[in-house]
């Protein structure tokens, strides 16, 4: 991803969080992040191992951080982002640029809240209150292009009355994009550009790298110009991470929960 981000010579690389944790390698992540990354923000991720509750976690995800920690310990780009994160608080999970906000999750709770909608199931039943939960989303944002991580799942939250934003083709992600009578929560499938978003307010979410969610196991990123977006996936070697995962000295359990559901993006 990192090659496919160079080759279109951006001026800025910014990072929303989550490089640690779930994944085989996160000492060579990190390390990579800080060589190539002009911005680099905590994500949950970065606060549960700077900051560990095993109390709140599942028996996976304490297996899989107490491994992750032992990987990191001592590296000088985690102790750096560890402090911030300690030091900072929210605001370590935050950066603002010429305008624009980056924040890992949203604007009122930056390491913790979901630009997200739950399950499409929901979409239509619920479709008044989830309308106006999105709603409350959109104008906790104070900039007008904001950018964030958390979910990962490519997506833009706008106004409804913003839709033609949205292109034709190619095709959106139909399963979890959601239309309600003021919000639109636009999931796009494949690589998809924007275009002629200045001046519209949107919550951008560049997708994920390495762990999507949105049925689609390819690396996702973003390139963003002020007045367009363009949507990237890039195909790497998923059976590479998953073999690393199986060998990893965890319990069979842990190692299939989380190898399993990379070739799937769940």
């Amino acid at each position: 991803m990192l090659r496919d981000v160079e080759s279109h010579k951006p001026d800025v690389v910014a990072v929303l969080g989550d490089v640690i944790n779930y994944g085989p390698n996160p000492r060579e992540c990190l390390t990579l992040i800080a060589v190539h990354a002009d911005i680099l923000i905590a994500g949950n991720h970065e606060k549960e191992a700077a900051q560990p509750d095993p109390d709140e976690m599942e028996d996976d995800a304490r297996e899989m951080l107490v491994w992750t920690l032992s990987q990191i310990s001592g590296l000088r780009t985690w102790e750096r982002l560890a402090a911030a994160i300690h030091r900072d608080g929210p605001l370590a999970a935050q950066y603002r640029l010429d305008g624009l906000h980056f924040v890992h999750a949203s604007a009122q709770k930056p390491y913790q809240q979901y630009v997200w909608l739950g399950h499409p199931q929901h979409h239509i039943q619920l479709n008044q209150q989830l309308d106006q939960y999105l709603t409350e989303l959109l104008a906790g944002f104070d900039a007008l292009h904001s950018f964030v991580g958390h979910t990962h799942v490519p997506a833009v939250l706008m106004s409804y009355t913003d839709r033609a934003l949205c292109p034709m083709r190619p095709d959106w992600n139909r399963r979890l994009t959601f239309t309600g009578p003021q919000s639109l929560f636009f999931v796009p499938s494949a690589d998809c550009r924007l275009e002629g978003i200045d001046g519209k307010k949107l919550v951008i979410n560049p997708g994920s790298v390495g762990q999507p969610r949105d049925g689609d196991p390819r690396a996702s990123w973003a390139l963003y110009d002020g007045d367009q977006l363009l949507f990237r996936r890039v195909t790497y070697d998923v059976q590479t991470t998953v073999d690393k995962l199986q060998r990893l000295p965890l319990t069979e359990e842990t190692r299939s929960f989380f190898a399993t559901r990379l070739p799937l993006g769940t």
